[in-house]
Parts: structure tokens; sequence; C-alpha cells
């Protein structure tokens, strides 16, 4: 800890140290060298997906052990769609101008510390010896850096369990829907150009209501890039057809794009059963999809092409199960036959795009994202998407394929045998979800030198709300207050007060300049008195701090300005007047008694402050301390039987595209006339 917090250049050339040392160790023994691995995996035969291998011509119990295989092995196959030049090759970051807040950083591409090992590696030590092809066997079996902190925000399963173990083994590769947006967002819009401005959505899922929830890829993308054509029938293929997608394709705008986002949907249940889901309200398991799941089933029963008597009253129905006439019995003798169903429901759906979409509406891009989602238990985690193609296709150019922007080998390797890849684990992970800076810039150097812990908003607001369930908070019985600085910058869509009150409903703030509560006592006791019976209170505060494109500690560059500002201006003013000797005595006829006080608070540590490596970031730890006192002495557990939970930090103000973090610094519950419970651990990094 003090070689980290006073040497942190020192600190990070350890750990590189260590990883290279790990790395050359692991490699080393590894049975067949990556180069071969690589060579295999270009030059060999190539990996199939399962519907592939059950639609091949070769005798049936060849089709069968190969649908059993490529289903493990689906997550290869999208990392070689990638190809075998990214392995073992440090990732390099491309810079691109932005105009907004005049950065120039790139969030697509991420930093690693050092050289990592690539799913090649990982295929050499699962695969057996003088095997022609990669395998993922025993993916279920892992944790990952990935696995744990998504399950770590509430997003995933926990690794080791049953419903872990399911989606790992038949849909490796799977992410939570907001990661494939995140992740093909950061790309389309960095290196193609693309924005809500001048993109057009498509998608193709089955209108199935548990593919329409807030957690699904389907509304992720459709909340950011704006309004969607839904092209999607049962089962997820696109009936509207070529007619549909020409209508579609003519609202582009001039040179703009489009984003066509499809599959087909699998349900896994809480004990890991695939093709199950236990719908909201509901007391025991249905099918889902249940369209897919009931075509098999019907050509099990001998159906046998012929068109229903329902004839025009059930179209799709009648494809989708013709579609399954070819691939029933196979499916069936799989080991696990809807895990091999949803595999093929994507070929079908895959083909049908395919033949729908074209790049005849103009001079821009045509990106289809294609994939099998999967509808997670509700409501303990986010429905996953299994990415199996990303392209950006343009009238009279080469496709481009992008899947190895769903792989990243630092945050996918087994921490039991890569435990070097558990250190920085979090931030590693953020940063490929493109919510916190990349390792190797400025602006992180700084971040977690002197803000070590520091988390992005959005995962500071959704562990809080794991946690908080365990104590029956939900939004119906919990009312919320903010005390933080009124900055604009602090109102940001992905700051931490701004996305609590998304999700808790209405807010009472409290906070002035420097986040100080000066509403006081009064304020509260006002506050507290509109809780609901045997209710909650929630209360977040702090002060800000803004860090630099070049790491400095105290300046940002806002929105259409052209030179940076200091933030908290507030905080920053009132040190600088101190040192003045302005120590807030007021001068007579003004009236400025916030900034007076917040003068009288700073005074006494100027000095201190001053002799610091940093005095800003100092001055940001002081303010912290300053406006926690000011909290508890104006909080009670006077208003009824229910909690008061305090959630204290510092708001880190970062450079666009970055998005702000928040520093953990109080995070306890509080009831009349019970111990206070301090839960600060459950906001702390692992590794």
């Amino acid at each position: 800890l003090f070689v980290r917090s006073r040497c942190p250049r020192f600190f990070q050339s350890i750990l590189r140290m260590a990883g290279e040392i790990g790395r050359m160790a692991f490699v080393s023994a590894a049975q067949t060298p990556r180069r071969q691995m690589a060579l295999q995996a270009g030059h060999s035969a190539p990996v199939r997906h399962p519907a592939a291998a059950l639609a091949s011509s070769a005798p049936q119990s060849e089709r069968l052990g190969e649908a059993k295989s490529s289903i493990s092995n689906i997550a290869m196959a999208s990392a070689l769609g990638a190809g075998a030049a990214a392995a073992g090759v440090r990732r390099s970051r491309a810079k691109r101008s932005k105009k907004s807040r005049g950065s120039s950083v790139s969030m697509a591409a991420v930093d690693t510390l050092e050289t990592l090992l690539t799913f090649y590696d990982v295929a050499a030590r699962n695969g057996s010896e003088g095997a022609t092809q990669p395998s993922l066997a025993g993916r279920e079996l892992e944790e990952t850096a990935q696995d744990r902190v998504f399950n770590w925000l509430g997003r995933g399963p926990a690794p080791g369990s049953e419903c872990f173990q399911v989606m790992q083994k038949y849909f490796p590769g799977a992410l939570p829907g907001a990661a494939v947006h995140f992740r093909s967002k950061a790309v389309l819009e960095e290196e193609f150009g693309f924005t809500p401005d001048n993109t057009l959505l498509g998608t193709s899922f089955c209108p199935d209501e548990i593919n329409n929830q807030e957690r699904d890829i389907g509304t992720k993308m459709r909340r950011y890039w704006g309004k969607v054509f839904p092209m999607g029938g049962i089962s997820g293929t696109p009936y509207v057809g070529e007619t549909g997608f020409v209508a579609f394709s003519s609202h582009v705008p001039k040179d703009g794009n489009i984003i066509v986002v499809f599959g087909p949907h699998v349900g896994i249940s809480e004990e890991g059963e695939v093709g199950q889901y236990l719908r909201e309200g509901q007391t025991g398991n249905s099918t889902a999809c249940g369209a897919v799941i009931g075509a098999y089933n019907a050509c099990l029963s001998g159906f046998d092409g012929a068109p229903s008597e329902d004839g025009e009253y059930d179209m799709q129905m009648d494809e989708i199960k013709q579609e399954f006439v070819p691939h029933a019995e196979a499916i069936s003798k799989s080991e696990n036959p809807m895990a091999a169903a949803a595999y093929v429901a994507y070929e079908m759906v895959k083909d049908r795009t395919l033949k729908i979409v074209n790049t005849k509406f103009g001079s821009g891009k045509l990106v289809l994202i294609g994939g099998i989602q999967l509808n997670m238990p509700f409501p303990d985690y986010a429905d996953h998407f299994l990415p199996l193609m990303f392209e950006v296709r343009q009238e009279g150019q080469p496709t481009q394929d992008l899947m190895k922007h769903f792989v990243n080998p630092s945050i996918q390797q087994d921490l039991t045998r890569a435990p070097w890849a558990a250190v920085t684990a979090q931030r590693e992970v953020f940063a490929w979800l493109t919510w916190s800076p990349p390792a190797l810039s400025p602006v992180y150097r700084t971040m977690h030198t002197y803000f070590p812990g520091a988390l992005p908003g959005q995962a500071v607001h959704e562990r809080l709300v794991k946690v908080l369930e365990r104590f029956g908070f939900d939004t119906d019985n919990t009312i919320l207050g903010t005390s933080v600085c009124p900055d604009e910058i602090n109102n940001e869509a992905t700051d931490l007060p701004v996305l609590m009150q998304d999700y808790w409903g209405e807010v009472f703030p409290m906070g002035g300049i420097s986040g100080a509560p000066f509403t006081g006592k009064t304020g509260f006791k006002a506050f507290s008195s509109h809780v609901a019976e045997e209710g909650h209170i929630m209360v977040v505060f702090g002060p800000h701090v803004a860090i630099s494109e070049t790491g400095e500690v105290g300046m940002c560059l806002r929105k259409g300005q052209d030179n940076e500002s200091t933030a908290c201006g507030a905080v920053i003013g009132a040190y600088r007047a101190c040192l003045n000797g302005d120590v807030g005595d007021g001068e007579e006829g003004s009236y400025d008694m916030q900034m007076d006080w917040i003068k009288r608070q700073i005074a006494p540590h100027v000095n201190g402050i001053q002799r610091s490596e940093n005095p800003m970031a100092a001055l940001a730890h002081q303010s912290y301390t300053m406006v926690r006192d000011q909290i508890f002495g104006c909080v009670n557990n006077d208003f009824g039987s229910g909690y008061l939970c305090l959630v204290g930090g510092i708001q880190i103000n970062l450079p666009y595209p970055m998005e702000d973090h928040f520093l953990p610094c109080t995070f306890e519950m509080r009831r009349a006339g019970e111990p206070t419970v301090d839960l600060l651990r459950e906001m702390k990094e692992f590794n």
C-alpha cells in the first residue's frame, strides 16, 4: 500500500513484471505452441455452429457428434471470426478527434498493462494434445474477471451456480445485453462515425414480452439510437421480408447508416434448464422460445412439413416447423436438445435476415449484429446475448468483420490459473465496457493514484441496488435525497445522482455549492416526513472534483468552451481565497452565505493542503470530510421504523467520452434503536 500510494509508477512496473512472469510460465506449460494453434485455427477444419453440423450431409452419428462439440465451442467460433492476427498482441489505442469537450480519447480499444493471453492460449490449455481444433470445453468450470464483475453488479449469475454452468457450457461467450450494446456503440461511433442522428435501428426478435424488458439488448439499443423498426415475428425471423426492409431503409437520413440486430431467444431457468423461464407473476416455468420449442415438438410428433389446417392464419409457425423438419431427430439426440434447437433457430433467422437486407439505400453503412438472446432468471440477472455476427457492409466495399470487439483476453482468463488477472480486474472490465478510462491514460493514472477505489457511477448504482435489496429497499418504500453540488456537470445521464433518481423516483435535493447540505436540519425533517409507512430513506452526498484529459486534478473542459475551468469551482475558489487571507468573515452588505461557510471550513486546513503532493486532490478529500460532518449533523432516525441509508463519496468528473466516477467513502445503514451497519466493504474493489 505504501509503494502504491507513494510510487505509483514503480507499483505499476511491479504489476507488469509479475504479469509477464506469470504469462511466460503459463505459455511454456501449454502442450501446443500458440503459433501452431493459431495456424490450426486458421487453416484446419473450421469450428461450426450446431445448426451447420445438424444440417450436414454426413451420416447422422457424425452429425450428432459434431453438433455436441459445436455447442460447447460456439464462443471459439466467434473468437476465430476476429482472425488469428490478434493473438498475443498488446491492444493499441487509436486516437480519434472528438469535438465535444475537445476530447481525443478513444473508448473502443482497451489498453492493458501487459501482453496478455488470448483465446488461443485458453484453447491450448483446454484442448486435448494433438487436437486439430481449439476447444472451450470446461469454460463452465472457470471464473474470469468478467464473470466476477457481472455477478458483483447483479447482471450475471454467480460462477459455479447451475445457471452459470449451463450458460457457459452451451452458450460460452454470452454477455449481458448492455455489454454488447456498449461495445458495439463505442466501435461504431469511434471507427465509423455513427451517431443517433445519422443512424436508423432495426430489430428482428421474437415479440415475446420477455424480450422487451429494460435489461434486453433491443431495449438498450433503442433507448440510445432512437426509434426502432421491428422486423421480427415469432422465433425472431424477419417476416416483414424484402418489402419491409425496402420500406425501412428508405427512411434512412442522407448518407446515413442502418443497424440491424437480430436473433432467436431461449430461456435458462435458475436451476439451469435450457428452454425454461419463470415469467413474472406465474408460479411455474414455461417454454422460451415457445414458438421454436413448439415447432420442434411438433416435428417429433410426426409433422411432415405440410401446411397446417390454419393455413394463412398461422403462416409464421408453419415456416418454423418446416425449418425444423430436417433437424428434429438429430436435435433430440444431442446432449442438450433445447440448446441445439436455439442454434438451429439462429441459423434460420440469420438466413432470412441475409436474404432481405441490402446496401442499396445510399452511401451509408449497414451493420448486422446477430446472436442468441438468453432470457435469464428475472429479476436476479440481466438478459444476455451471445454475439455470433458483427459485420459492417457498404455498397461497393468489402464486408468488415468486427467480432473481435466482443473479445478481451485480459478479462476472460480463468482466475484460478491466471491469478494476476485479478489485479485491477474491475477496472479492466469497466474500461472494456467503456465506462472507465483505459489503463494507460493519464486520467486513469491520476484517478487511481489520488482516488483509489473510484468506480463508474453506473457500477456504484447497480451495486447499491443489489445490496439494498437485502435490506428490503424497493422503489415503492424508499425516498431519495441528494446532497451534491448543483454544477451541471454533476447532472449528466451517467452520473450517480441522476442514475439513482431515474431508478428510485422523485428526489429531495439538499445540497448547495460544494455539496454541503445547506437545507440543514429543517430541510431533513421536512424531507423525512414524506417517507412511506415503515419505509426507508437514502441520502447520497459528497463534493465533486474534475480530472482533465492530461490528468490535472481540479480542471475540466466544459461543453462548448475552449478553455478548461475549475471543478469544484466553489471549493477551489474558497481554498484560493483562504490562501489570500479571506477566511469567510463576510463583507458588509454581501450575500454569499454558502461560500463564506465553505471558506470557514477550509481555512484551518489550508497549510496542510498546500504542503501535500497534490493540493487539489487533498482539497477534494478535505471537502468530503466537510460535507460528511455536515450530513451527520443534519440527519436522524426519528422518521419511523425504516432504515436510513447514507452513501457518501467524491464525485469525479472525467473528460468526455469517459463516464464520471464516484469514490465511495461511506455506506452505512442506520435504524432507531439498532447499531449502525457499515457496508463500505460491499463497494470495495476485489482482487
